[in-house]
């Protein structure tokens, strides 16, 4: 017994191709999603009539009140049949869910049959009320939730047609658009009773019952699964891309729609009484003949409109054939036609202005055999036969003789013209002037050794470069390294390929992993960092070294990276002690020499930057300012080494009275300068009193009396600069001295300026 195979409705072989003009693609995949509306569609109303059972919601169940309901079985076989129609789509075609989409037509045939049997051998099987009980009798039919017999019949047909429409068989498909279009002329049947009025339906006993929502979603239904096949069939001419597609998409809308409406528009004048029954059929009559006579006269009119555009494209592909010919005759390259013998047959104008023949020389008269150079011979003597028998030849270069005499190299490419058995008929030949690519090939390779010495030269200066070079793979291991980067590891080259850095450098190796991180992450370079550690090639001492480090990358992902390493310890020495000598110079320029306090210069940079702090963020800043009482006449007395002597066990009271914060300064000569910051002018002069009396318990050896000194002392007030605090605490000072020295005195408190 033969098998019949299941095929795509959509894409498989064309059971019964048409002639004529081709199927539009566009309309194709519009039909296709018209089979997918249909189904969406019919699945929502099974849905919607389920749920209003559950839930008792007598809209979903009938459309309006006094309608007849939806039974709950034709509800779940509408989804049922939806889902087989969404399934048999063609992007399910051999998935699991495409074999289910070919059973489930055969569950929804059992199940209607089952059903008919019930009508027609007057038992019940139990199989109405299965999902739902139809309690209050809602569905309008004999039997309580019994499907009418023309819903029966319908899914019948319906499910039959489905599962045709999934067979390779052309008989099969022919009969599932047989039976989906007499599906649909009797579900039509009965919506032209409900529109024409439920008395003249129900007068037919198959439509006793049956919903009106139910049959307009078996004709969405029918509709479907033709559109699921629309390269076969009238669907086929539907999407026809030619006249016979577009008059059919045109008038089979208007001869669908407009008998129904004009019907039903009499019927409703009937109604109301405007005119009589013999009337309204004149009316509908004519109507129909005006309505048609117009749309005939429209769609003659784009026939026409088609058919001189037709012309006019007639028009353009005569013009298109001459363009074509000039295209061939004056083409950039050669074309020529041998015959089974290798005569020529056919040649263009270029190829004789190559050559140097006229037309008559050549064609029928002359063997393309008779233009080659003898190594060229026996190319072609091997290769045409070859050719008469696979058809094809790509890129053979051959050396052609010019009528004077001269060579012309080609590279020839050729098809055959074969006859309806197959057989040889002719060549078609491309012929190229390869006079400039050979001149071309011979500077390329001119350049490629010149290319070759430039890279051996890369070779030796990468190897032998003062700098560190290698590159690592995504693993950290090195593939390349050059003599200098292996002389810093301490290991051959040779040794490193193939080896990790955990093995080369295991002490660098977790600093470098994280270094390396953006590289192999991001695909950024790590530009100018500093290396610090050891390597096996010094193991005894740190070294420096400047990295630079770049993604290798191939195809835009990162492979590995490249270093460029310069090993800087002795710049990094250098500059280290370059950095000691600046900081002793500095430092020397900030501090007075004999008593190591700071200088003028310091006092300066440090008093900017206290009244900058006080002005930014508030707080409180002290200045005392100190002169030894009667230096001069001690210095005069007793020599400067004795003054020298004093000015230093001065500056050590200082600093022993100072905080780190403050600074102790030799403001110059015998005078000093005691700066206190968050210090308030009343810590400061009891600061002040300690020196001072300090200072006069102070033992110096050469001197008999002891050594007294003044202190003038002032706060910083708003508004003040450094010079004015300085200024109130020289004043203060003088008073100190006026008033019979070795004492502290107060500034008064700075006045703001207006």
């Amino acid at each position: 017994m033969a098998c019949v195979r299941p095929v795509s409705p959509a894409t498989g072989p064309a059971l019964s191709a048409p002639v004529g003009a081709p199927v539009d693609a566009g309309l194709v995949r519009r039909l296709l999603q018209v089979a997918r509306a249909c189904a969406l569609l019919v699945a929502t109303v099974g849905v919607l009539v389920l749920i209003g059972w559950q839930a008792d919601i007598g809209l979903f169940k009938t459309l309006r009140p006094g309608m007849g309901a939806m039974a709950p079985a034709a509800a779940v076989a509408l989804v049922a049949s939806a889902a087989a129609l969404w399934l048999l789509q063609p992007r399910y075609d051999g998935s699991r869910w495409g074999w289910l989409g070919r059973a489930l037509p055969w569950l929804v045939l059992a199940f209607n049959a089952l059903t008919l049997a019930e009508y027609l051998l007057h038992v019940d099987l139990g199989i109405d009320q299965i999902v739902f009980r139809d309690v209050r009798h809602e569905v309008q039919t004999a039997y309580p939730g019994r499907m009418a017999i023309v819903t029966v019949l319908g899914f019948l047909q319906l499910s039959c047609a489905l599962v045709l429409i999934g067979v390779r068989s052309r008989t099969a498909q022919r009969v599932a658009r047989l039976v989906t279009l007499a599906t649909g002329g009797l579900l039509l049947m009965g919506l032209l009773g409900f529109l024409y009025g439920k008395a003249s339906l129900y007068a037919v006993p198959v439509f006793l019952g049956v919903a009106l929502h139910l049959l307009l979603a078996q004709l969405l239904l029918a509709a479907g699964i033709l559109a699921m096949q629309p390269s076969r069939g009238f669907a086929t001419l539907l999407a026809s891309a030619g006249a016979g597609g577009r008059l059919s998409r045109r008038l089979l809308p208007a001869a669908v729609l407009t008998p129904l409406v004009l019907g039903w528009l009499r019927l409703q004048g009937e109604h109301a009484g405007l005119y009589g029954a013999a009337l309204g059929v004149d009316l509908m009559v004519v109507t129909m003949i005006a309505f048609f006579a117009a749309l005939i006269w429209w769609n003659a009119r784009l026939v026409d409109i088609a058919d001189t555009r037709a012309r006019l494209a007639q028009a353009d592909v005569r013009r298109n054939a001459e363009e074509m010919r000039d295209l061939y005759e004056r083409a950039p390259c050669g074309y020529h036609s041998l015959d089974a013998d290798g005569v020529f047959v056919r040649i263009n104008d270029t190829e004789l202005a190559w050559l140097g023949y006229a037309r008559d020389e050549v064609v029928g008269r002359l063997h393309l055999r008779e233009l080659l150079t003898p190594a060229s011979q026996a190319v072609f003597d091997a290769l045409f036969p070859v050719f008469k028998t696979k058809y094809v030849l790509n890129d053979v270069e051959l050396e052609m003789r010019r009528k004077d005499g001269s060579l012309l190299p080609v590279s020839a490419s050729s098809t055959a013209v074969r006859d309806a058995s197959g057989g040889y008929l002719m060549s078609r030949t491309t012929v190229f002037d390869i006079t400039e690519r050979r001149r071309a090939e011979q500077a390329l390779r001119e350049a490629s050794e010149q290319a070759r010495l430039r890279l051996a030269e890369i070779e030796q200066i990468y190897r032998y470069a003062p700098v560190g070079l290698f590159t690592f793979d995504r693993e950290y291991r090195f593939v390349r390294i050059n003599e200098r980067m292996a002389q810093i590891n301490g290991f051959a080259p040779d040794a490193h390929i193939g080896k990790s850095m955990w093995d080369i450098v295991p002490n660098l190796a977790p600093q470098l992993e994280q270094l390396y991180r953006p590289i192999y992450e991001r695909g950024e370079p790590v530009l100018d960092v500093e290396i610090h550690g050891r390597t096996a090639g010094d193991p005894d001492h740190d070294h420096d070294w400047l990295g630079n480090f770049f993604p290798l990358t191939s195809d835009g992902a990162v492979i590995g990276l490249i270093g460029v390493v310069l090993d800087i310890t002795e710049r990094k020495r250098t500059e280290q002690a370059l950095r000691e000598s600046e900081a002793a110079v500095r430092a020397l320029s900030l501090t007075d020499p004999l008593t190591g306090l700071a200088n003028r210069r310091r006092l300066d940079e440090d008093l900017r930057g206290e009244l900058h702090r006080v002005r930014r963020y508030g707080g409180q800043l002290s200045v005392i300012i100190a002169d030894l009482d009667h230096f001069k006449r001690i210095n005069d007395a007793h020599g400067h080494e004795v003054g020298d002597q004093l000015l230093h066990a001065f500056a050590r009271i200082l600093q022993g009275h100072c905080r780190d914060v403050d600074l102790a300064v030799r403001f110059g000569g015998e005078e000093f300068v005691l700066l206190m910051p968050e210090v308030d002018a009343a810590e400061a002069r009891a600061c002040a009193e300690r020196i001072r009396e300090a200072l006069a318990a102070q033992h110096i050896a050469a001197l008999t009396q002891p050594v007294t000194a003044s202190f003038g002392v002032a706060e910083l007030g708003a508004g003040e600069t450094e010079a004015d605090l300085l200024r109130r605490a020289d004043q203060a000072l003088y008073r100190a001295k006026a008033t019979g020295r070795n004492r502290v005195v107060v500034a008064e408190a700075a006045i703001p300026a207006p």
